[in-house]
């Protein structure tokens, strides 16, 4: 029989599926972009790296969209929420994703090189800000946001965008742009050659190590700041209703399930691992596990 329990369960997977799969294949695009002035030394590089994601950033975006419109169909009050507490950081990551597609239209438009550096930066502002923002928003998920409802469930934000800028949110951030950044690089490894392939490999070396250090480093303000308890019962057959809920803040309270379900450890131990072995096979010019490494240049 199909409950409220059950339709709970499913939704998140679906949502969980459409996150991810949005970070493993926009984020790829995401961290070229923001490598587009670091790795790129000439414009002839620029248009490789540009040319190694033309086909595939518009379709890796669906996933973030797609997961939109699905927390509005099952939960519609986060989806109110996140769009009135995060208003001006949803809309610098909209402007900063509009620069894109803006970005590789125009570009080559014109052979100025002025021009050109002008739209190379803009590109880099729409690979880096969208992936500093998601990492402060789930940084802050995870201390959490000033916003109550009232009688009729309406959300009210009484914090500020200034506020949203905590040290832990910008660590998560830091996090957040390391990663997609490697990620960037690894892909790079995968589709280009000569100079352009040997800076790539050598940002993806210490980004690897960066990510891994940040990562460890916000595990540990984790597991020292408040996180939060369920103090009422749940009826897990019920309609959610955020006023029939209580929790309480406790220190250290976001490690607990680990001590629940130890096989969550998994998670943490593959993030660190993954890392490391990022950072190994670009050393080991096998790029692309941070995979295994096929040229493939693309036309210049």
């Amino acid at each position: 029989m199909i409950d409220y329990e059950f339709l709970r369960l499913v939704w998140w997977g679906l949502v969980g599926v459409l996150l991810i799969g949005f970070a493993i294949t926009d984020g790829f695009d995401l961290g070229v972009g923001a490598l587009l002035t670091l790795v790129g030394k000439s414009d002839e590089d620029r248009r490789v790296m540009i040319n190694t994601i033309g086909p595939h950033w518009d379709g890796n975006q669906v996933w973030f969209i797609t997961a939109g419109g699905a927390i509005f169909a099952a939960w519609p009050l986060i989806y109110a929420a996140a769009f009135s507490g995060f208003y001006i950081a949803l809309a610098l990551t909209l402007i900063a994703l509009w620069m894109r597609p803006i970005g590789f239209d125009y570009r080559s438009k014109l052979p100025n090189k002025t021009w050109r550096t002008a739209w190379d930066w803009a590109l880099f502002c729409g690979g880096l800000v969208p992936a500093l923002i998601f990492g402060v928003a789930f940084g802050n998920l995870l201390l959490g946001v000033p916003f109550e409802f009232d009688n009729t469930l309406r959300p009210t934000y009484t914090g500020s965008f200034f506020g949203l800028l905590n040290p832990f949110a910008i660590l998560a951030g830091l996090v957040s742009v390391a990663m997609l950044l490697t990620h960037g690089a690894n892909w790079l490894q995968l589709k280009t050659e000569g100079n352009l392939l040997s800076r790539a490999r050598i940002v993806s070396f210490y980004l690897s190590l960066v990510t891994v250090l940040l990562f460890m480093l916000a595990g540990v303000v984790v597991a020292n700041i408040d996180g939060y308890v369920i103090t009422s019962s749940v009826d897990p057959l019920a309609t959610s209703n955020p006023l029939t809920k209580t929790v309480e803040a406790v220190s250290g309270a976001w490690l607990n399930n680990y001590s629940t379900y130890s096989w969550m450890l998994i998670a943490p131990v593959l993030g660190i691992f993954a890392g490391l072995g990022s950072a190994w096979f670009s050393k080991q010019q096998r790029g692309g596990w941070a995979c295994r490494h096929v040229p493939i240049p693309y036309a210049k």
